[in-house]
């Protein structure tokens, strides 16, 4: 109801019946008992919100209340104890966020290459002007950055409240024992996610800067790595990587080897050349050694023929061929020079040179290798030409 009054109306007020008069100062203690009554029930603590003559707040420092795992103050940074790397990759997702625009961050970069390293160098958070909203911590995709609990931050120093990330960095056991059961929920893929960026970050980046410790061990254990694979360096000769000289060599010795033992008669393999010749040169004087036993051979199978009463012209054409074969042995292993050991006593007739004749003789190789090369095929034919003979002859 709504009373319209006009102007200029006097209008009477009925406070009722006055009361009886009073003796001076009664009032006055009757609030004086109320502040008694009060101060008195102040020394014990309610059970209840039913007491009102009680207190219920709680007799601090000595007594702290509990405090529930989503409560914000302001925030700090997670790492992981077991590697010393922290979460925080640094993808400004929590600086483009915060309202009051007072996080601020940057990458880390590989000294190596300058690429950047999914790693935080340098965080800074302004505590003197953040309002604890949380917004950095609900949208951190790698749950990095976490709300802390402590709200003892006081201080008579303003640069005090700017915090670096040695201040910032708090381990993971620390968040899980004052929120373990919000920790529990994402713990898993945390874990995943840095197991993932540590395989990314080179040396010791991303390790929280505070565990000196562990920086140290990390570097002696990339030290030793690193070291490691100078050790087949000192190998002996035996285990290195032969050169294709060494090869060629190598692989002389092992026909001379077979063909020695086609042949009936044993040869040890030669033991590879400290400085090895070319392979061209090897090989021109190996088949100057071979054309000149086949041409031995071939001599001797003709010496020891009975010779006819009337020698056939085929048998004359015969033996023409194995002179000359014999001859352009000759000049190819003239072209080819063999050790004086081998020139003083060349092997017999059905034996194959020694590897080793092969493998280290001395001197330079023949100006003309195909003529060597020809020499070879020329004596082999010959031979051929004239055992065909006297197989002839025989039947």
């Amino acid at each position: 109801m709504t009373v319209k009054i006009e102007r200029g109306q006097i209008v009477t007020v009925e406070r009722g019946q006055r009361a009886a008069r009073r003796i001076p100062g009664l009032g006055l203690l009757d609030g004086m008992a109320v502040v008694w009554k009060h101060w008195a029930g102040s020394f014990r603590k309610n059970q209840g919100f039913n007491d009102i003559h009680g207190v219920f707040t709680f007799e601090y420092p000595e007594e702290r209340p509990k405090l529930p795992e989503a409560y914000r103050n302001m925030p700090i940074l997670l790492y992981d104890e077991e590697t010393g790397h922290e979460l925080c990759t640094s993808c400004f997702q929590c600086e483009r966020i915060c309202p009051p625009q007072v996080i601020h961050m940057t990458q880390a970069r590989d000294p190596a290459t300058g690429k950047p390293v999914p790693a935080v160098a340098e965080f800074v958070i302004e505590y003197d002007a953040c309002m604890s909203c949380g917004f950095c911590a609900e949208v951190c995709p790698f749950d990095a950055i976490k709300m802390d609990h402590e709200f003892e931050l006081s201080t008579a120093e303003h640069r005090g409240l700017t915090v670096f990330k040695e201040q910032l960095n708090r381990p993971i056991s620390y968040y899980e024992r004052i929120a373990p059961t919000m920790w529990a929920e994402v713990r898993e893929g945390a874990m995943k996610k840095l197991q993932g960026n540590i395989k990314r970050r080179p040396d010791v980046i991303g390790m929280a800067p505070n565990l000196a410790e562990k920086i140290a061990a990390r570097r002696r254990e990339l030290e030793a790595a690193t070291a490691a694979p100078e050790a087949p360096a000192a190998a002996p000769a035996e285990g290195r990587k032969l050169t294709p000289e060494e090869k060629a060599a190598k692989l002389a010795a092992i026909k001379a080897a077979n063909a020695a033992k086609k042949g009936g008669s044993t040869v040890e393999p030669a033991a590879p050349p400290t400085e090895a010749a070319p392979a061209d040169e090897k090989a021109a004087r190996l088949a100057a050694i071979r054309a000149k036993n086949a041409a031995r051979q071939a001599g001797e199978a003709i010496a020891a023929a009975p010779a006819p009463e009337a020698a056939p012209a085929d048998e004359k054409a015969a033996r023409l061929a194995a002179i000359r074969a014999k001859n352009a042995a000759k000049k190819g292993a003239e072209g080819a020079p063999a050790p004086e050991a081998a020139a003083e006593h060349p092997p017999a007739a059905g034996t194959a040179a020694p590897a080793g004749e092969a493998a280290t003789v001395a001197g330079a190789a023949p100006a003309d290798e195909k003529a060597a090369r020809l020499a070879a095929i020329r004596a082999k034919n010959a031979a051929k030409k004239a055992a065909e003979g006297h197989d002839a002859e025989g039947s």
